[in-house]
Order: structure tokens, then sequence, then C-alpha cells
């Protein structure tokens, strides 16, 4: 049995993935809230600022489960190659 190089890359990649897309969907909650706070309260904007926080949530929800997936992956494959080199040792 060998562990590919490629199944930690692939850990790593859904970790990357999951900090990249957290990071995003962060500096969009940021930026939504100052622009609120710097403009004059209007009757639709309210709304389309919920709808557009509420996206972001959903954005930082998939990011926290996609480094969790992304761990998941890595220590699969540690404990695979951990037992590898206690078979072979």
């Amino acid at each position: 049995m060998q562990i590919s190089p490629t199944v930690f890359s692939a850990g790593l990649s859904a970790i990357k993935t999951g900090q990249e897309q957290l990071a995003n969907a962060a500096q969009a909650i940021a930026t939504t809230s100052s622009n609120a706070a710097s403009t004059p309260a209007a009757v639709a904007a309210p709304a389309l600022d919920l709808a557009n926080i509420t996206e972001q949530l959903m954005q930082l929800e998939q990011a926290k489960q996609m480094s969790e997936l992304g761990a998941k992956v890595l220590k699969t494959a540690d404990e695979s190659l951990g037992t590898l080199i206690d078979i072979q040792a």
C-alpha cells in the first residue's frame, strides 16, 4: 500500500481554499458593514445588506467545512502512513 503525495496535497489544498474563502467572505462582510454605516439609511438598503451578509455567512460556514475536511484528509493520510511504517518495521 502506498500513500500518494497527492493525498497530502489534496488536504493542504482544501485547507488553503477554505482559508481563502473565509478571508473573502470576512472582507465582504466588513465592507458591507462599513458601507452601511457611512450611507444614509434607505428603505431597500437594509434588505440588500441583510441578504449579502446572509450569503457571506453561508460562505464562512462553507469555508469552515472545507478546512475541516482538509484537516481530516491530512489526519487520515498521516495515520495511514504511520500504519505503513509500523508494518514495514
